[in-house]
């Protein structure tokens, strides 16, 4: 590690003797100048820490050195103690304008420039420091800023995604269920044509069995009503119930079926129904049954899955 440079620019020769005999024992090394003249060109060349800058010289003084520098952004930055026998405010002030750091009046005396080397020498230190740390969080505000910006980038790329995701679910839903809801609605038209044919049917039985003897043909006759009352009163089977889940969400009727073995055909229509979202007016009627006998059968499907009170039966399935 290199020793700390102080340069002393003064035209007496005796003055920069007496300077470095005073600094000598801090370990520094020394150059010198007897003029302004050449100060920048020799700052050109040289790395230097501190200059000692005389006030009063025959050429270029200190006032012109000190311009001279500031005019340079590198030179600026070296620290500078002024040296004079001036004792006048306006030359302090004037100094200190012009970039100065500190100023020395003569005849100077080793504890005054000693302690005030040390002192700037000390300032410039703890203010690479600062410079070093600023850098260092201008870096790390880099850092952070690029890494807010990537995963930014990538929760807007997940967001895309997932909104794709749920936008392509949505669509698949609503088909399916308007899929269910035209297969359900055929089916009450089948049960209500059913109900008009059976009509028909009661009233042919009734005229045949006034007019014919035959029991064997009112037997068939009555027979026929019967197997029609039981097509009729006859449900969708368990398997085409879960079919229709299954249509709905694989996993949900897994799920389904698996944590509640005990639920029937009409209990599974239901769930499906409620994981579709189908309103109550529309399921009444598929049903064929009143709305307080729907919400009876739902009353009751709640009490059968366990469900807590502050839970709602929609709320679980849609969940599951």
């Amino acid at each position: 590690m290199r020793k700390p440079r102080i340069l002393i620019v003064d035209d007496r020769e005796f003055d920069r003797i007496l300077y470095k005999e005073y600094l000598e024992e801090v370990n520094y090394d020394f150059f010198e100048l007897d003029d302004g003249h050449d100060l920048i060109d020799f700052l050109s060349n040289n790395e230097i820490d501190l200059i000692l800058l005389d006030w009063q010289m025959p050429r270029i003084g200190g006032l012109e050195s000190l311009k001279n520098i500031q005019q340079n952004k590198i030179f600026k930055e070296i620290p500078v103690i002024i040296i004079t026998g001036l004792k006048e405010e306006s030359v302090l002030e004037e100094a200190f304008n012009h970039g100065a750091n500190d100023f020395i009046y003569k005849p100077v005396t080793k504890t005054e420039i000693r302690s005030r080397v040390n002192a700037l020498f000390n300032l410039a230190e703890a203010n690479k420091m600062l410079l070093l740390q600023k850098e260092e969080m201008i870096e790390l505000n880099n850092i952070i800023r690029q890494q807010k910006n990537d995963l930014q980038e990538s929760i807007n790329i997940k967001s895309s995604l997932g909104e794709e995701k749920i936008k392509t679910v949505q669509s698949e839903l609503q088909d399916k269920n308007q899929k269910i809801r035209k297969l359900e609605l055929e089916m009450l038209q089948v049960k209500n044509g059913m109900k008009g044919f059976r009509i028909d049917l009661e009233s042919f039985v009734k005229s045949l069995r006034e007019r014919s003897k035959d029991d064997s043909l009112n037997t068939s006759a009555r027979k026929l009503v019967r197997q029609l009352d039981t097509l009729q009163s006859s449900e969708v089977s368990y398997h085409e119930s879960q079919d229709i889940l299954d249509s709905l969400d694989p996993e949900f009727s897994k799920k389904l079926v698996s944590n509640h073995p005990r639920l029937t055909n009409l209990d599974l229509k239901h769930c499906a129904f409620i994981k579709l979202n189908m309103e109550n007016n529309d399921v009444a009627n598929i049903l064929n049954v009143e709305l307080k006998s729907l919400q009876m059968t739902r009353y009751r499907l709640k009490k059968k899955l366990g469900l807590d009170e502050k839970i709602s039966l929609r709320e679980y399935l849609v969940n599951l």
